[in-house]
């Protein structure tokens, strides 16, 4: 697992001070020696295992191992130098090993430390004055290894709260990219037909009353569009297909395309009417904007819709991004999203919609 830079302040910071209580002891405990010369030796020990935690942490992980070796190697050189009589100097390099090595080699060091002491406390004849030595050692080291595990997993679990944070954001936005696509595409559409139907009413010196109730009815498409942005920004805008049932056949009038939609959804599976009312708006815009169609047909059946008309076929560009919105909408409900070239009476190609949930069983009408 990777070693988080959050927590080496802290282990270097206990074994500083660990090293900086302990030098007197260096000192009492080693009688016999030069004390400038074991005061020495026990500073450059402990910061050689102080800065031993950063240098072996994530920039130079091939280095843990042969570093704490050669710390513990280096402890019991000190230790055969000042005496048996301070086994706590193995201690040291035990910490680092604690802080950097995988559960493996911490038990694997660790206890052939506790081994390679316990045979020096036999062969001196001091087992029983050194095992609470021992027992402390142990101790220590299994202490250092938990409060490093779990200095671990709060880094960790920052880390996925983080990760969970940066998810949620990037799903929301593609929600509302997702929503916004679909309603205003669907909503400018109408607006632009419409818009074109006064303009030609007006160019041709026709009735400005006509002309006047387009212009009306643009307006109201723009104040419901507008509102439909609203609720989806607030994340509570929902689709109803009976709405959508009513706006299409308004769409495709608008546009001179002849309408056979169903009359009724009473039959439909509830959790459907959403996702449909979605494949229903975005295929009857792609049918106003790209499919230059007379005739569109919808059929509907208790867990499938599908929309045919006599256009075009599949010229490019059309769908684009919408088609990827709906196969996700389709795959939120176990459903799944079909497109293909159908025909619809006369010699052209045409293009059809199929939409079906998990269940698909159900005949169309």
């Amino acid at each position: 697992m990777p070693r988080s830079e959050e927590r080496h302040l802290p282990v270097q910071l206990g074994g500083a001070l660990l090293g900086l209580l302990s030098l007197p002891g260096w000192v009492l405990t080693a009688p016999d020696r030069p004390v400038a010369l074991v005061l020495l030796v026990g500073v450059l020990y402990t910061a050689g295992c102080v800065a031993a935690i950063p240098l072996a942490g994530d920039r130079w992980p091939v280095l843990r191992l042969p570093v704490c070796v050669g710390l513990l190697a280096a402890g019991w050189a000190i230790l055969a130098w000042i005496g048996p009589q301070n086994p706590w100097v193995l201690l040291y390099a035990l910490v680092v090993i604690a802080a950097l090595l995988p559960l493996f080699w911490i038990l694997t060091l660790t206890g052939a430390t506790m081994l390679g002491l316990l045979v020096w406390s036999v062969a001196t004849g001091e087992v029983l004055t050194r095992v609470p030595d021992l027992l402390m050692i142990a101790s220590v080291t299994a202490v250092v290894g938990l409060l490093v595990s779990l200095m671990e997993a709060n880094v960790e679990l920052r880390r996925a709260r983080g990760q969970v944070a940066e998810l949620a954001t990037a799903r929301e936005r593609e929600r509302v990219a997702r929503d916004l696509h679909d309603i205003l595409g669907h909503s400018l559409t109408t607006v632009a037909v419409k818009a074109g139907l006064a303009r030609r009413v007006l160019d041709k010196g026709g009735d400005p009353d006509s002309a006047s109730e387009q212009i009306g009815e643009v307006e109201e498409l723009s104040r419901r569009a507008l509102d439909d942005v609203r609720a989806t920004v607030d994340g509570y805008r929902e689709v109803r297909l009976s709405v959508e049932l009513a706006n299409a056949a308004e769409a495709l009038r608008s546009a001179g395309v002849d309408a056979d939609l169903p009359r009724a959804i009473d039959d439909l599976d509830p959790a459907l009417r959403s996702p449909f009312g979605y494949v229903l708006r975005e295929a009857v815009t792609n049918v106003v904007r790209h499919a230059h169609a007379d005739r569109v047909r919808v059929r509907l059946g208790a867990d499938h819709i599908e929309i045919t008309d006599d256009g075009n076929g599949h010229p490019e560009g059309r769908f684009g991004n919408g088609l990827s919105g709906l196969t996700e909408r389709m795959r939120a409900v176990d459903g799944r999203l079909r497109t293909g070239t159908g025909l619809l009476g006369g010699d052209r190609a045409g293009f059809t919609v199929y939409a079906y949930g998990d269940g698909h069983a159900g005949e169309s009408r």
